[in-house]
């Protein structure tokens, strides 16, 4: 599935701005890391980017949260736009991202948390040496795609919800009350 091509398509999830409200109260940096290679496709340009950036920011705040950053990959391997037609470090699996945030905020990536809902995600936050919580429910297809890419994640989550509230507790020390991700998946092992 595309991401959206232009404002009006553009929807936050519900309770997304408190989730990240809560990681504020925490102290933590909160920074979007995305491939967006909608402009490199022709679906977009960039002045629609930066208009669903806003709406994006807006959204968060209304609902408590704050952004430090947002870093986007703008690269596509088949672009139709040769300028966007690379192969780069930057591009989720690739950490090149979370590299730069880290070198530019001062952020040490292994007491960080790199939260996603794309096997890429946890692919790139392993790669960088962050925790990773993978937004997705359990089903056997993700866990192909996971060991596919070798990227099993840190923790399980269903939303960013119930990710801030993990976070809160792994930085509070709180692990009796946090459970690591465990593939159950009969097809496949974890490491395989």
């Amino acid at each position: 599935m595309d991401s959206p091509a232009n404002p009006a398509q553009f929807e936050l999830l519900p309770r997304v701005g408190e989730a990240i409200g809560e990681l504020n109260n925490l102290g933590l940096l909160v920074i979007v890391v995305s491939n967006q290679p909608g402009i490199a496709k022709g679906k977009f340009t960039p002045a629609l980017l930066e208009a669903m950036e806003r709406k994006m920011f807006s959204g968060i705040e209304a609902g408590g949260g704050k952004l430090d950053a947002v870093y986007n990959c703008l690269h596509h391997p088949e672009a139709v736009l040769q300028e966007y037609r690379v192969r780069c470090e930057c591009r989720k699996p690739e950490p090149g991202m979370l590299l730069k945030a880290a070198s530019e905020w001062n952020i040490d990536l292994s007491g960080s948390y790199m939260i996603g809902d794309g096997v890429t995600d946890i692919a790139a936050g392993r790669a960088a040496g962050a925790t990773t919580l993978f937004v997705n429910t359990r089903k056997c297809y993700n866990c192909e795609a996971l060991a596919n890419q070798a990227a099993w994640p840190d923790y399980l989550v269903s939303d960013l919800s119930e990710a801030a509230t993990l976070i809160r507790r792994l930085e509070c020390g709180d692990l009796d009350s946090v459970q690591p991700f465990e593939l159950k998946c009969a097809t496949h092992e974890q490491g395989a």
